[in-house]
């Protein structure tokens, strides 16, 4: 991703990256390459300081100085590598810059392990008469944020605010809505226990970057941008309910998109196409595995797959080994009511 002014941000493609790694071959300070992502050699993080902390806390330090400082990472290689070796966490070492370990694919071509726009028309959200007729539609071909860039990370335990650990790129501010949107999806690469109940552990961390959309103020309703507002202000709403309402974070109206495109390329069996044809395309409302946070410029929503339910971690456990030869579509949008 290379900043060429104040609000141009280019995907980094595949050959900008190709050559990052060819020029770093051989250095002490290479990365993983954990064989998840193939073509790309992946950090992996360890935040030396604290990850819990004030969920809403601003930056008060101005850009120029937040663009300079640096943060204690720890970087480790897989075993067999030639040059097998953990770096002290006490060295100093520049963030990585947002967007620089996935490449970028245009949707009319084919490459494994990047990732390319979709249009927000593609998904289906519930239409204005929903709650009495129960039809979707399809949503308007417009979205608040678009995407510049995406991330893998390996961490030896879960990274929260991981925005903190990279270089946002400077993006001028609209003065309402935050410039740029960080997705932090944590995933856990360690087994499932039924009693133990782990909720940390070794994973990645799969950073999407999202830009704010130059015509957000004309195209987006202006309850939809209501929203997103109460969204970052973390308002407290009212939900009807027996034998009494109920004050709830209007944050738990956070809701995810997604979907598998290519389910016949994966050679399932007949229970799992019978899971995959119930649960494909069904939107999930994020709560309770999700944590927000916010800085200077940007606003970050962690989704924690960690905390996920024992059975919910077996059905991906089952299916982590075909994840690399998936085709996933992913979105986020605001449920009308809960």
């Amino acid at each position: 991703m290379n900043p060429r002014g104040p609000n141009e941000i280019r995907p980094v493609y595949l050959d900008d990256i190709s050559s990052s790694v060819d020029e770093s071959t051989g250095r002490e300070d290479g990365l993983l390459d954990c064989g998840v992502i193939p073509s790309n050699c992946l950090p992996c993080l360890a935040a030396t300081v604290p990850s819990v902390e004030k969920r809403t806390s601003l930056s008060s330090s101005p850009s120029s100085a937040r663009k300079k400082s640096v943060h204690k990472l720890s970087f480790k290689w897989k075993d067999g590598h030639p040059n097998a070796s953990i770096l002290s966490s006490k060295m100093q070492l520049q963030r990585p810059i947002a967007g620089s370990q996935v490449p970028f694919c245009p949707v009319d071509k084919t490459v494994l392990d990047s990732w390319s726009h979709v249009e927000p028309k593609t998904f289906r959200v519930r239409a204005e008469n929903y709650m009495r007729d129960k039809k979707k539609e399809h949503a308007p071909n417009y979205a608040a944020y678009y995407p510049f860039g995406v991330d893998v990370f390996l961490s030896q335990r879960k990274i929260d605010h991981i925005a903190r650990f990279v270089e946002l790129p400077v993006v001028s501010s609209s003065g309402e809505l935050p410039s740029i949107l960080v997705v932090n999806v944590q995933v856990p690469l360690y087994p499932a226990a039924f009693f133990q109940g782990e909720i940390d552990g070794e994973g990645m961390n799969v950073v999407l970057y999202f830009k704010l959309s130059d015509g957000y103020s004309k195209e987006l309703s202006s309850q939809f941008q209501d929203n997103m507002r109460r969204i970052l202000d973390d308002e407290i709403e009212k939900v009807k309910g027996f034998p009494v309402d109920t004050l709830v974070p209007f944050r738990e109206r956070l809701k995810i998109l997604g979907r598998v495109v290519n389910v016949e390329d994966l050679q399932l069996s007949a229970p799992e196409r019978k899971l995959m044809h119930a649960y494909n395309e069904k939107p999930v409302l994020s709560r309770p595995q999700h944590e927000f946070y916010q800085g200077e410029n940007y606003f970050e929503i962690d989704l924690d797959m960690h905390r996920f339910s024992y059975i919910s971690r077996k059905g991906f456990e089952a299916f982590q080994d075909r994840l690399k030869n998936c085709i996933l579509d992913v979105g986020l949008t605001i449920q009308a009511s809960l």
